[in-house]
């Protein structure tokens, strides 16, 4: 029953895509593929923001994760306990240094004002840190007696052990990135740099046929990537 709680607004938004003065119809995603076209270019950005953020983020997030295992350096606890007090900040609280940041650096009003915080969160880096903290360091120490490259044992022997860990901090930021509203609102001026969220978050600026139809599209990237990697997601932020 709770369950049926949380689906019901998906399946009312699916069930009213397809509903027209109370009859069956396809008049929504018809008037959403030929008559809006602005739709198009919100939703290939959105896949070029989330696709940029997700591989971006578990690029820096991995590396990150080791050194904070394996490396010695002074003020490692303290630098992670700072990482930890960052994720747990709300996103209305870093809104003000993250803009002066961007401005800073020229980039507002371009994809990067968008990119470049969201590929720095240290949610990832906290998460797959986390995670390393059960791995077998015997493998590491053993490869560390054939190299020397911290790389070669990042990516030969600690990847391969926590592959599963990867694929649900890339689900969980895939997600999040997909979702985000308040950067591209804020952080650039231009439409046509802005995200299938901000479309369906001004719906007053477009046929109200299109509204429903268009949700049920943002809906499927995620569903999709959870069907397909939720073994992963409860074996990689479940671990024992």
């Amino acid at each position: 029953m709770l369950t049926l709680v949380f689906l019901l607004p998906a399946l009312l938004t699916v069930l009213g895509s397809f509903n027209n003065k109370n009859n069956f119809t396809f008049n929504g995603y018809y008037q959403l593929y030929l008559n809006c076209f602005p739709f198009f270019r919100f939703f290939w950005n959105s896949v070029i923001y989330t696709v940029s953020i997700t591989a971006g983020s578990l690029l820096i997030s991995i590396p990150a994760a080791f050194a904070f295992k394996f490396a010695i350096f002074q003020g490692k606890k303290l630098l992670f306990i700072i990482y930890i007090i960052n994720m747990m900040m709300p996103f209305q609280v870093m809104v003000l240094p993250n803009y002066i940041g961007l401005r800073d650096l020229g980039i507002i009003n371009t994809p990067w004002a968008i990119i470049l915080p969201m590929i720095f969160s240290p949610f990832a880096v906290v998460v797959t840190h986390q995670y390393m903290r059960e791995m077998d360091s015997s493998v590491i120490e053993a490869a560390r007696l054939e190299t020397n490259s911290a790389f070669k044992v990042l990516f030969h022997c600690v990847v391969p052990q926590i592959k599963v860990c990867i694929a649900a901090v890339g689900l969980f930021v895939f997600a999040d990135a997909w979702n985000m509203v308040e950067q591209p609102l804020l952080y650039v001026n231009d439409d046509k740099l802005r995200n299938l969220s901000t479309f369906i978050a001004k719906a007053e600026n477009f046929d109200p046929a299109v509204m429903l139809p268009a949700s049920v599209i943002f809906m499927i990237p995620v569903f999709l990537f959870y069907m397909l990697f939720n073994e992963e997601l409860k074996e990689g932020l479940y671990r024992p």
